[in-house]
C-alpha cells in the first residue's frame, strides 16, 4: 500500500509543480499517534482516517468540512458508493473522501470442495445451505469453515438475524450466537484459526486446512499473491432468517480544520481519491474503488461479489466512538463460546453486560 501512496503523490507533484507534498508515514499505532498529533495541533494538512474511529474527530471539530471545496472542484457525493460517502459525513457535511474500501465475502477453496464431493456455494445460500456444506465438507483432516472469535465477522450474522449489539441477548442475538459459535461448539466443522495452526483464516484456507473463510479481497490478494495454485471463488454472504448484510471496511482521506493549505490540501485529497488513481489501486488488487463510475471496471469475479457487498452493507463503525472497545467486549464472550468454556446464554448475558456502558440503544 505504501508504494500506492508514494507513486501516486509522484504523479500528482509532477501534474502540480507549485505544490509540495511530503509524505510521513507512521509505522505503527496510527490513530493513537494522529489522535496525539491533533491534541498537540501538529497533525498534517491532509491525513487518512479510518471508519472504526472517525466519528469523534467529525463531531468534535478536527475535520475541515469538504463541502465547499468539493463543489468548487465539482466532485459530488452522488461520484462515490452511497453507503461510503455517508459513513464520513455528519450533520449534512462531508468529513472525509473515501480513498477504497473492501466487504466480506464468502470465499472457498475450490480444490477442497471438489476432493470432499461437495457442489461450490452460490450467491443465493441461506445459513442452512453453509450448514449443511460445513458438515458435508468436514472430514480427511479439513473443517467446512474456519469462524474466528471476531467481531467483525460475528456481527453480519447478528444483522442477518434481525439483532443489533444495543440488545445482543434477545431472541435474536440468541439465534445469531447459537448459530455462529455451533459450527465449532456443536456440529465440530469449525476451528479457530489457532486451532489449526494458522494465524488467519485465510491462511487456512489457502492450506486447504479449512474449505471456506469470510474474508475482504486481501484474501484473493493473498492467494495469487503467495498462493498462485489454489484455486479458489468467492460468493455473496449467505441470506439469514431476516435479510442479507454485510460489514463494510472502508478508510478517507481528511483534512485538518486548521489547515492553512485548504485548496492545495484538498487538491492532493481529491487526486488520490480520484478516477485515475482508484483506477490504479483496482489494476493492484490491493481494494476496490470508491467512485462509482469505476463499478464497470471490475472485471475479477470475486471482485464484483465483494463490491456489490456494499449494497446491502453498513460500515465498521457500528459502536461509534466505543467501537474497539465492543468489539474486545464481543471477541473475549465469543471464545468462551466456542471454546465450551461458557454456554451461550450465560456468554450472551456477560457481553451485554459488557456492552451496556458502551452502546446507546
Amino acid at each position: 500500500e505504501d508504494k500506492l501512496v508514494t507513486d501516486a503523490i509522484d504523479a500528482f507533484t509532477k501534474a502540480n509543480p507549485n505544490v509540495k507534498v511530503t509524505w510521513e508515514p507512521i509505522a505503527k499505532d496510527y490513530d493513537t499517534v494522529l489522535k496525539t498529533n491533533i491534541a498537540a495541533g501538529t497533525e498534517a494538512d491532509v491525513f487518512y482516517v479510518d471508519i472504526n474511529w472517525v466519528g469523534s474527530l467529525m463531531t468534535t471539530g478536527k475535520l475541515m468540512a469538504l463541502d465547499d471545496l468539493m463543489s468548487k472542484a465539482k466532485v459530488a457525493k452522488s461520484d462515490f458508493v452511497p453507503t461510503l460517502i455517508d459513513a464520513f459525513s455528519n450533520g449534512g457535511k462531508v468529513y472525509g473522501l473515501p480513498k477504497d474500501f473492501n466487504t466480506l465475502g464468502l470465499v472457498y477453496n475450490k480444490d477442497v470442495f471438489a476432493k470432499q464431493g461437495v457442489k461450490e456455494p452460490t450467491n443465493d445460500w441461506t445459513w442452512a445451505d453453509l450448514k449443511q456444506a460445513a458438515k458435508d465438507l468436514t472430514k480427511n483432516g479439513v473443517v467446512g469453515v474456519s469462524l474466528p472469535a471476531d467481531a467483525a465477522r460475528f456481527v453480519p450474522f447478528l444483522w442477518m438475524a434481525g439483532g443489533d449489539i444495543t440488545a445482543i441477548n434477545n431472541a435474536a442475538g440468541t439465534m445469531a450466537t447459537d448459530y455462529y459459535t455451533g459450527f465449532e461448539a456443536q456440529d465440530k466443522t469449525s476451528k479457530l484459526p489457532s486451532e489449526l495452526g494458522m494465524g488467519w483464516p485465510g491462511e487456512a484456507l489457502a492450506k486447504g486446512k479449512a474449505a471456506i473463510a469470510f474474508e475482504g479481497g486481501w484474501l484473493p490478494a493473498f492467494l495469487k499473491s503467495d498462493y498462485k495454485d489454489v484455486k479458489y471463488g468467492v460468493v455473496q454472504l449467505p441470506k439469514g432468517p431476516s435479510s442479507k448484510s454485510n460489514l463494510i471496511f472502508t478508510v478517507a482521506y481528511a483534512m485538518s480544520a486548521k489547515t492553512k493549505n485548504a485548496d492545495a490540501s484538498f487538491a492532493v485529497l481529491n487526486y488520490l481519491t480520484g478516477a485515475e488513481n482508484q483506477r490504479k489501486v483496482l489494476q493492484s488488487g490491493f481494494a476496490l474503488p470508491t467512485r462509482t463510475a469505476l463499478a464497470s471496471e471490475i472485471t475479477d469475479a470475486g471482485s464484483k461479489e465483494i463490491f456489490n457487498g456494499a449494497a446491502y452493507g453498513k460500515p465498521f463503525n457500528y459502536g461509534g466512538a466505543n467501537n474497539g472497545k465492543i468489539n474486545d467486549a464481543i471477541n473475549k464472550q465469543l471464545e468462551a463460546i466456542i471454546t465450551g468454556k461458557s454456554s451461550v446464554k450465560d456468554g450472551l448475558d456477560k457481553m451485554a453486560n459488557d456492552l451496556k456502558p458502551l452502546v446507546t440503544p
